[in-house]
């Protein structure tokens, strides 16, 4: 088990007060516990996840394609991610959705966070939804009302973005989750999403747009 690591002594709004840290006094917690990374990271990534479902739910209402499949076994694969980290969180008894909206989580690596870290919790902190690349809800209206085509561009913009949002939580928890089992859902939760953008950003729906 991981030491409980670095921890900051406030997160100020923007400025998320990332240069102030302690060592905590506490002992880390004992083999086989959550530690805070653990906890952060099922209650997140699990909300992350529920909009991935949506998503393909209003993308394949009602709407014939060649990318069913590859939606189906997103929604299939992130379904059963879903239910190992909310069955970690009722085992754990904490709460399946996360008292407050800000990543705090990811302030309590074993180091200070580089600048990658610092950047991408301050476009948490700046996201209507606390977390970048989730779709607003006029997003997910033009998503239910296109068709053919255009609706094909569209379910593959936003859940490309949807995945990139979300690689930066899964590289965090692959290197500071304290329990091996958090560490190694997230290890292939991130070569899954990883090999699902390959695919995306390689469709020849979105070449050479930026839309």
């Amino acid at each position: 088990m991981k030491a409980a690591g670095w921890l900051p002594v406030a997160v100020v709004g923007l400025g998320l007060a990332l240069v102030v840290w302690f060592r905590p006094v506490a002992d880390p917690p004992a083999a086989g516990a959550p530690g805070v990374i653990d906890i952060g990271f099922a209650q997140h990534m699990s909300q992350h996840h529920d909009q991935a479902l949506m998503l393909v739910d209003v993308f394949l209402q009602g709407h014939e394609t060649e990318l069913a499949p590859f939606a189906k076994r997103i929604r299939e694969a992130q379904l059963v991610e879903i239910g190992q980290m909310r069955g970690w969180l009722a085992l754990w008894d904490e709460p399946l959705a996360p008292e407050r909206r800000a990543m705090d989580w990811m302030l309590a690596g074993s180091t200070p966070p580089d600048d990658a870290l610092r950047a991408y919790l301050l476009s948490c902190e700046a996201s209507p939804s606390g977390m970048p690349g989730l779709a607003t809800t006029a997003e997910v209206r033009a998503l239910t009302e296109a068709e053919g085509e255009a609706r094909d561009r569209r379910f593959l913009q936003l859940m490309q973005r949807h995945h990139e949002g979300g690689l930066p939580m899964l590289r965090f928890a692959t290197e500071e989750a304290g329990h091996p089992a958090v560490r190694q859902l997230a290890e292939r939760m991130l070569v899954d999403q990883t090999r699902e953008l390959a695919r995306m950003r390689s469709s020849p729906l979105l070449a050479g747009r930026s839309d």
